[in-house]
C-alpha cells in the first residue's frame, strides 16, 4: 500500500467512526432527548437500544457518556468527553473501537501504531496532524477531529 493511500485509509476509517457516533447520538437523544443534560440522570434509561444501519445497538449510559455495542457486529462506540459534539473523538474512544474491530496496528507511511495503547495513538493521531489530515480541538487538547480540508 503506498505511503497516499495508507494516508487515505486513516482518513476513511476515522470517518466512519466519526459518522457511527454522530449516528447513535442522533438515535440515542431521538428517545433521550434531555440525555445530554447532566441532571438528566434520574430522566433517562441506563440500558436500552437504538437502530442504527439496520443493526441492533445495546446502550449503557455511565458518567457523562453512552457505550453502544452492536448487537451482531459487537462493535463498540463509547461517548463521552464529546457527546454533544460527535464530530470529535479522543484516544481511549478509539482504542475501544479498534479493539471491538479486532484492529492491533494503524499506520501512517511506514509506522505502524499499536492500537491498544492511548500514547501510541495519541503518536499517530500526531503524524496525522502533521499530514493536516486531523487536528486537535481548541477547547479540550485530548478530543480530535478530522480537518476540514478532508
Amino acid at each position: 500500500m503506498s505511503e497516499g493511500t495508507a494516508e487515505a485509509g486513516c482518513v476513511a476509517l476515522l470517518r466512519r467512526f466519526v459518522s457511527l457516533q454522530a449516528e447513535l447520538v442522533k438515535a440515542w437523544l431521538l428517545f433521550h432527548p434531555g440525555g445530554l443534560d447532566p441532571w438528566a440522570s434520574t430522566r433517562v434509561a441506563r440500558h436500552g437500544e437504538v437502530f442504527v444501519r439496520g443493526e441492533r445497538w445495546h446502550f449503557h449510559r455511565h458518567g457523562g457518556g453512552v457505550d453502544f455495542t452492536g448487537d451482531e457486529s459487537r462493535r463498540v462506540v463509547d461517548v463521552h468527553r464529546a457527546a454533544g459534539t460527535p464530530e470529535l473523538f479522543d484516544t481511549w474512544r478509539l482504542m475501544l473501537y479498534f479493539e471491538s474491530l479486532n484492529m492491533n496496528t494503524v499506520r501512517v507511511g511506514a509506522r505502524e501504531f499499536p492500537t491498544d495503547d492511548e500514547r501510541s495513538l495519541d503518536q499517530w493521531l500526531q503524524e496525522l496532524e502533521k499530514l493536516g489530515l486531523v487536528a486537535r480541538d481548541r477547547t479540550d487538547a485530548q478530543l480530535w477531529r478530522i480537518s476540514m480540508a478532508n
